[in-house]
């Protein structure tokens, strides 16, 4: 569907979806690419979704830019339901129908995307916390608001609507918006191969992000699975080369299939990330999703795997390198990184990947 490049004439507060503890690193994605916005809340939807909220006063068109969050929304309704009872029902129609800032978000959403003369919509409802009503009676108490508000102006459908309307009551929050991105910035053009359990592309990204990239820089992922880190790195910006590989031939030629078509500069290999076939401080970024629990065998197996596996980390590493890992094996990671000379943790971030909870460690080389 065609988007025009139409600019907001003032400050519009938006919001994106990420995965479960990935907005706060969605956030410094949002404040490089525009120094301009600015940070009003974060929110969470339980195991999933994060939630960033924003202002920003230019394109929404740019927005779609962002790899760290699922999808992004201009805010259409934020505000307090004082019942758990079913008597909120009435409260969240009400909100719907009234509210002029809903209207404001349908102006700009109309001169951006320039919908037809009578227009489609869709309702997506998520419910979190105790009520005493179902999320059916939400999305129902939604529709009626929006019947009253759009009259005969829109028309409603089930799919492919010109306009998806999120409303989210999370615990005594309404928070209502509608939905600027599509498919395409949560399911990655590029995975045309696939391996169950794969790294979700906006934390891979997220991951990537935090290596801080660089033009120069030679990228690594040792165990490269599809290869959706390598993917996200290439796509983020310029680079010197990326490296990847993984112990399982098929995972190597999934990850090869996957990066096809995205660039030049990158190469795929089998090896053992215990013994890398790669000179010593000849590698400026590493970002890596190591496997654990099940994936491999046993918890005897992980705990023999790290140590060796953040020990060739270190020796590939260039001083001041970056490493990214995300596990969760949160004290074996602490416990290997502090054994390790020259390595130190800098930061964490709890993010909940594939219904588990795990922790995304930046290591910094200091030696």
């Amino acid at each position: 569907m065609p988007r025009s490049a139409a600019s907001a004439s003032t400050p519009f507060t938006y919001y994106a979806q990420t995965m479960p503890g990935v907005e706060q690193i969605a956030w410094l994605e949002v404040h490089q690419r525009f120094p301009r916005a600015a940070l009003k809340e974060y929110l969470f939807a339980k195991e999933r979704n994060g939630i960033l909220v924003f202002v920003y006063d230019s394109e929404p068109e740019s927005l779609l830019a962002l790899r760290t969050t699922e999808d992004v929304f201009v805010l259409a309704l934020s505000t307090e339901i004082t019942s758990r009872a079913r008597g909120a029902l009435q409260e969240v129609t009400r909100a719907i129908e009234t509210d002029p800032l809903f209207e404001q978000a349908l102006q700009l959403f109309r001169k951006w995307r320039k919908p037809g003369l009578r227009p489609t919509y869709r309702v997506v409802t998520r419910m979190e916390g105790q009520h005493q009503f179902r999320r059916v009676d939400v999305e129902q108490a939604v529709m009626r608001g929006l019947a009253r508000r759009l009259g005969d102006a829109w028309r409603f459908v089930e799919e492919e609507a010109d306009l998806e309307i999120w409303a989210n009551l999370l615990g005594g929050r309404l928070l209502c918006g509608l939905r600027l991105s599509d498919r395409t910035m949560r399911h990655r053009e590029y995975q045309v191969a696939h391996l169950p359990a794969s790294l979700r592309p906006s934390v891979a990204a997220a991951m990537v992000f935090l290596t801080a990239p660089e033009a120069r820089d030679v990228f690594l992922d040792p165990m490269c699975g599809s290869g959706t880190l390598l993917a996200e790195r290439m796509l983020f910006g310029k680079y010197e080369q990326v490296l990847g590989g993984d112990i399982a031939g098929r995972h190597v030629e999934i990850a090869r299939q996957n990066l096809e078509g995205l660039g030049t500069g990158w190469r795929v290999s089998r090896w053992d990330a215990r013994k890398l076939p790669l000179a010593s401080a000849s590698v400026d970024a590493v970002a890596t999703n190591p496997p654990f629990g099940k994936q491999i065998g046993s918890q005897q197996d992980v705990e023999r795997l790290y140590p060796a596996v953040v020990a060739e980390l270190a020796r590939v590493l260039k001083p001041e390198g970056r490493a990214v890992i995300l596990s969760s094996q949160y004290e074996l990671v602490k416990d290997v990184v502090r054994q390790q000379a020259g390595l130190e943790i800098v930061r964490g971030y709890s993010v909940a990947v594939l219904g588990e909870w795990g922790r995304i460690y930046l290591l910094k080389k200091t030696a």
